[in-house]
C-alpha cells in the first residue's frame, strides 16, 4: 500500500484509505449527477458538525454520569 511509505499503523492507514475512497466516490458521483462541489462540501460540513455534536453530547453525558457515580 502507498501508506506503508508514510510509516502509518495499519488501522490509521485503513481509516485514511476509507476516507480517500469515500471522497473519491462522492466526487465521481457529483460529476455524474452534475452536483456542484460547493453543495457537496456544504453537506459534508453539515454531517461533520452533526457528528461533532453527537460526540460532544455523549462526552457530556459520560462526564455527568461519572460525577454522580462517586
Amino acid at each position: 500500500m502507498i501508506f506503508s511509505f508514510l510509516k502509518l499503523r495499519k488501522k490509521t492507514a485503513a481509516a485514511l484509505s476509507g476516507i480517500l475512497i469515500g471522497a473519491g466516490s462522492l466526487w465521481g458521483l457529483s460529476l455524474w449527477q452534475d452536483i456542484p462541489l460547493i453543495a457537496l462540501a456544504n453537506e459534508l460540513g453539515a454531517i461533520a458538525l452533526l457528528l461533532l455534536i453527537i460526540v460532544s453530547v455523549a462526552a457530556f453525558i459520560g462526564l455527568i454520569l461519572s460525577r454522580f457515580r462517586r
